[in-house]
């Protein structure tokens, strides 16, 4: 088992940050290639998205939400390639404009043994990637700009 966790500070309002991260389009502004919801509403709990990077792996990963908090906190488990991660992504307003995304991650697997390299600093440097993909894309948004939220519970 592994964990590690990863910070970034993004120069935009939490609303703005969160928002971003939860759009309808999810992760669009990530390097992946197919990102798909294959059961529930967005961001639902125990909604899940089939992701497949757009790396030289060209990973496939299936991801359940397990915990969300509106303005707060997502929790989902991940499964690709033989391992499973657990994150935890917190976002905490530092000031009216500047915000903090945490993650926390385990991970168990074996995948590492097969491929012949470690996998912890491989996930590592991926979601310091993806974190700053996401800060690009807040950061590159007028302050006005920013996407509504899209978790509304109303049935």
């Amino acid at each position: 088992m592994g964990r590690f966790d990863s910070r970034i500070t993004i120069h935009r309002p939490l609303k703005a940050v969160f928002d971003v991260y939860t759009q309808r389009d999810t992760f669009r502004w990530a390097d992946f290639r197919i990102v798909a919801r294959v059961h529930g509403k967005p961001w639902d709990l125990e909604s899940r998205m089939h992701i497949k990077t757009n790396d030289a792996f060209g990973v496939t990963m299936d991801q359940v939400v397990t915990h969300f908090e509106p303005y707060r906190r997502i929790d989902f488990i991940s499964h690709f390639a033989g391992i499973t991660l657990l994150t935890q992504l917190h976002f905490r307003a530092l000031s009216d404009d500047q915000t903090e995304v945490h993650g926390r991650l385990e991970f168990v697997g074996t995948f590492s043994r097969m491929a012949g390299f470690a996998v912890g600093p491989a996930l590592e440097e991926g979601t310091e990637k993806f974190y700053k993909d996401l800060r690009r894309a807040c950061e590159r948004q007028e302050p006005s700009e920013s996407p509504s939220a899209h978790f509304d519970r109303t049935p």
